[in-house]
């Protein structure tokens, strides 16, 4: 297993200066990841170009490389091309090894020189509400900033800020501001682009809950020094939709509007339970207890496997009598986005989405498996095949081949099938909400729920 070291014993233990490794990283980083990305413009494909050639002609403090690479594949303004933290990269290359794929070009099984390690973070943690961004996570003795709206970093104000905060992810300004909070606890991630007086220590402005400025400085945690951790929702008075946060599928019983809540945190199978089971469970119980409507609360579910669920998707408004609402948020990504997309092609009108935008836009880049760099071990994840839901497909010969016309040209991704894959075009202009009801933070410390509230509210309204 690669270690994490100080500086020094990088550089020793590479045996390498720094600019020889940092040019050889480099090199891999262009061929094998930047080459192979699809989502990439020319335009910002040039500016790669010369930023990777800044690197290899003037090398830098380690961390500092790190996040220049990070920002560098944020340019392709995809949110499937990601620089990934070490272990989930190191998780996903295990899992494809699991599957017998050694020999792909993906997922390297080589061992790094060193390893730089995962940025540091202080412990608190933020959480974007529209344009803002409050505290929802700290340690016990500053839980009285929970709530917080944070308005400066190091005497900078938050809004001169967002937009160097937003380099570090691609996508929708709401998903590259989802990033942005995780950037915002590291201070290692701010000093690298001038953000943060220090690489261990940061200071924040913030205005309290009840209308008080704080200044407060937070130093990087320690593994060593774990402390207890406060959160918004209170754990013990939060919403149905936060509880159990264990559990990847829920179901219970809403007769208040005579229908039923599914909730599926993620699109792929559980240790214990396949997604598919869950789902035809959830229809049987819905039957039996004679209810019309179907809440699908995807606020929470950042991907997976759309194949699993497709066809239930496909074949659900069909037997289900009512209406669907279906609540999303920033955090609904990737494989979350096309299910709810195949459910409101084949539901039309009888699907309202409910909440706030989907975080992605309906045409983007994915399918691609990670590359580790030889020296360094950072992981970053290319994009190679189109997902276009907004119109089928119909224009392009670089779809996936799941979602591709028939008869038409189509992309493979990096992951061979491990079967044939029918396809099913998706063609749904917008996942816009069609009642906006977005979580804010008086929701948060109040522990309601905008979105349930809003399905309520309309299906009181006259002719429902």
């Amino acid at each position: 297993m690669a270690f994490c070291a100080s500086l020094e014993a990088q550089q020793s233990h590479a045996g390498k200066e720094r600019s020889q490794w940092q040019r050889e990283d480099v090199a891999v980083f262009r061929d094998d990841f930047l080459a192979r990305d699809r989502a990439f413009t020319p335009e910002a494909r040039a500016i790669a170009e010369r930023r990777l050639a800044k690197l290899e002609r003037q090398p830098v403090d380690p961390t500092i490389f790190a996040v220049e690479l990070c920002r560098i594949a944020a340019l392709a303004d995809n949110g499937h091309t990601q620089c990934l933290p070490n272990g989930v990269g190191h998780d996903v290359c295990r899992g494809v090894a699991a599957l017998g794929f050694e020999q792909s070009p993906w997922c390297p099984l080589r061992t790094p020189d060193f390893e730089i390690p995962d940025f540091n973070a202080v412990p608190i943690a933020f959480f974007a509400f529209g344009r803002d961004f409050n505290v929802v996570g700290a340690g016990a003795g500053d839980a009285d900033l929970l709530g917080a709206r944070l308005v400066a970093v190091e005497d900078r104000p938050i809004e001169r800020i967002v937009p160097l905060l937003r380099s570090f992810t691609g996508g929708t300004a709401a998903h590259r501001d989802q990033g942005a909070a995780g950037v915002l606890a590291s201070p290692q991630q701010l000093h690298a682009v001038g953000l943060s007086h220090s690489a261990d220590a940061v200071r924040y402005t913030f205005i309290a809950l009840g209308g008080k400025k704080v200044s407060r400085v937070f130093s990087a945690r320690s593994s060593s020094k774990a402390a207890a951790w406060h959160r918004l929702p209170d754990p013990e008075k939060e919403s149905w939709a936060f509880q159990e946060p264990e559990k990847p599928f829920r179901f219970r019983d809403a007769p208040e509007i005579d229908g039923v809540v599914v909730q599926l945190r993620r699109t792929f199978d559980a240790d214990d339970r396949k997604i598919a089971d869950f789902l035809e469970e959830s229809e049987a119980k819905r039957q039996s207890l004679g209810r019309r409507h179907v809440v699908l609360d995807m606020r929470f579910n950042g991907g997976g496997n759309f194949l699993l669920i497709r066809d239930f998707m496909a074949r659900w408004p069909a037997r289900a009598p009512g209406r669907f609402f279906v609540l999303t948020s920033r955090q609904t990504f990737s494989a979350a986005i096309a299910s709810i997309a195949y459910l409101k092609q084949a539901g039309k009108k009888r699907v309202t989405i409910v909440g706030e935008p989907v975080g992605d836009r309906m045409m983007f880049f994915s399918d691609g498996l990670p590359v580790r760099l030889p020296h360094s071990g950072r992981y970053f994840l290319p994009a190679v095949v189109r997902m276009d839901y907004s119109d089928g497909c119909r224009k392009y010969d670089d779809c996936a081949a799941m979602i591709a016309q028939p008869g038409l040209p189509a992309a493979t991704g990096a992951l061979p099938m491990l079967g044939p894959v029918d396809r099913l075009p998706i063609t749904v202009p917008t996942l816009e909400p069609d009642i906006p009801a977005p979580w804010t933070i008086g929701a948060w410390v109040n522990a309601k729920d905008p979105m349930m509230e809003a399905v309520m509210a309309s299906m009181v309204e006259p002719g429902d």
